[in-house]
């Protein structure tokens, strides 16, 4: 008998430890119960609300029950007054056909959605009786089933139908109202989702999970409750006169720019009055500068003033705060006119060096490419007995320009008395040319030292050569880069002036905005600097 009652029990204990777990130590407590027959409540008479089977009369003795709070026991719920003609409409607009069932009407559809949300309640409701054990699986699979049924119905309301010429859509129910409640819905939908869940996760979270999605349903009934018997959403367009400003209005904010405008003005101007002194000084370095600037570019044979050049790019940095301030618009115009302008001046002061130093970059490189054949020809001259002048001379006559310029200007410098090394040292400070430099230099060391610069022609020749078939294939290495570079600065071009052929009005819209300038502007200013970084990577000194 000892050995029998032994077997038994262990036997019991092995079945208890097999079977399915259950909700050990219910997750929700008595006043969580509360809510959920509260909102359950809710949810039965919206349901039944939308229920055309059901009399009229009927749906009008709801009476709050003591759940939902004294002050609200035995309160009757009111049936909107536009409701009854709304459910009329929403009947006879026929939605989707199911086999078995037939056509569903939009009325239909919102009844079966709300006594989804009620099934789910009271399902919730049922896992607190204490009486009735709960079997995870069990309570998990009726969950997920709710989900389904409620997702589906949710994607039928959510459509846009067409008939013939007239276009519906069903989010404009109830005066507007449809749209707050499917988007409550839509979020209640995603709390089944996460009781669901709840199930998988550890047993040391499995209640917490669980409370929390199934009270955040309860939350979000109420919510929809209370969206029900709102107000309206408005659906027309508002009165245009209601945004219009009058004449006085608008001489006001008129004034006030004139007023912002002066101030700012005055401001810069005692700014430049507490610095008189040293921006006379500035002034005067800048006018030695330009002097000096004026003659570099007439020694690169080009006669360009550099006023054109400073006051050219301050006008187009105007013109782009102009339409910056323009868009933007007040006061805030006002001042991003005068950011753009003082970087304008900033830029437009150090633009005469920028443009000289490619000027000379550019020269340079065309004489290089001149460089070889000069030098064979000065070489040829000096094995038929010219000296290096008459070579020089004859190379100006030649050869085409610039070399010949360069050459011609050498020339020229000399038969005006300057000593022939004194000109050459002049060609070298005209041009960036490595070799040309190492040339000069040789021509200077050999008229002191002596020396056979036939042979160092030669040599220089050989070395042209030699470098030129480097930087070819350097060229060819580096074309990647390069084409990198090209694509980076105009692809971006390229798409925004296909959004604005396929979406025009939505491009100038925002375009035209204060954010859209903004926006335009950043991306100019990382477009230069994504070129110059990819440049930089493909560049090697030889």
């Amino acid at each position: 008998m000892k050995k029998t009652a032994l077997y038994a029990v262990l036997t019991v204990f092995c079945l208890s430890a097999l079977a399915p777990q259950a909700l050990d130590a219910r997750a929700l407590d008595r006043k969580d119960k509360r809510q959920i027959e509260c909102a359950m409540f809710k949810m039965q008479v919206l349901a039944n609300y939308f229920n055309v089977n059901m009399p009229q009369a009927q749906k009008e003795q709801y009476k709050y029950p003591e759940v939902c709070g004294a002050s609200l026991k035995g309160k009757q719920v009111k049936m909107p007054e536009w409701f009854p003609k709304e459910l009329e409409r929403m009947d006879k607009w026929k939605i989707v056909f199911i086999q078995g069932e037939g056509t569903l009407s939009e009325a239909t559809l919102w009844y079966r959605a709300l006594a989804g949300v009620y099934a789910f309640l009271d399902r919730a409701n049922t896992s607190l009786d204490p009486s009735q054990p709960i079997v995870l699986e069990q309570l998990s699979r009726g969950y997920v089933g709710n989900r389904i049924r409620l997702v589906s119905n949710l994607d039928r309301l959510n459509r846009e139908l067409v008939r013939g010429n007239d276009e519906y859509n069903q989010k404009d129910s109830m005066q507007g109202r449809a749209r707050a409640m499917l988007a409550t819905l839509e979020v209640i939908n995603g709390e089944f989702y996460s009781t669901i869940e709840s199930f998988s996760s550890p047993v040391s979270q499995r209640e917490d999970k669980y409370r929390r999605s199934v009270m955040a349903v309860v939350t979000l009934t109420n919510q929809l409750w209370r969206e029900f018997f709102s107000s309206p959403i408005p659906m027309e367009v508002p009165d245009v006169k209601y945004l219009q400003t009058t004449d006085g209005e608008r001489m006001f904010s008129f004034l006030l720019l004139i007023l912002g405008s002066f101030l700012a003005g005055w401001a810069v101007y005692l700014l430049m009055s507490n610095k008189r002194d040293e921006i006379s000084m500035a002034w005067e370095r800048y006018r030695e500068k330009s002097v000096m600037w004026a003659d570099d570019f007439n020694r690169q044979f080009l006669t360009i003033d550099v006023k054109y050049i400073v006051f050219g790019t301050l006008g187009v940095f105007a013109l782009l705060g102009l339409l910056m301030g323009m868009g933007v618009g007040g006061f805030g115009g006002v001042v991003m006119f005068l950011l753009v302008l003082a970087a304008g001046a900033y830029v437009s002061v150090r633009m005469p060096a920028v443009v000289l130093d490619k000027l000379k970059k550019s020269r340079g490189r065309k004489i290089n490419t001149q460089l070889m054949d000069s030098l064979i020809l000065l070489s040829n001259s000096l094995r038929s007995g010219m000296d290096i002048v008459q070579g020089f001379e004859l190379v100006s006559q030649d050869m085409r320009p610039p070399i010949s310029d360069e050459f011609g200007l050498v020339i020229k410098n000399y038969r005006l008395g300057t000593p022939f090394e004194k000109a050459l040292e002049g060609l070298d400070e005209r041009v960036e040319s490595r070799m040309l430099a190492y040339t000069i230099k040789a021509i200077i060391i050999q008229r002191q030292v002596g020396g056979n610069l036939t042979v160092i022609f030669s040599r220089l020749v050989e070395n042209i050569r030699e470098e030129s078939k480097l930087e070819e294939k350097l060229d060819a290495m580096t074309a990647q880069q390069k084409i990198q570079a090209i694509v980076v600065g105009i692809m971006p071009v390229v798409m925004l002036g296909v959004m604005f052929v396929f979406r025009p009005d939505e491009m100038i819209s925002f375009y035209s905005s204060p954010l859209g300038l903004f926006v335009l502007f950043g991306c100019f200013v990382w477009i230069m600097i994504g070129m110059k970084l990819i440049q930089k990577l493909g560049e090697v000194k030889v």
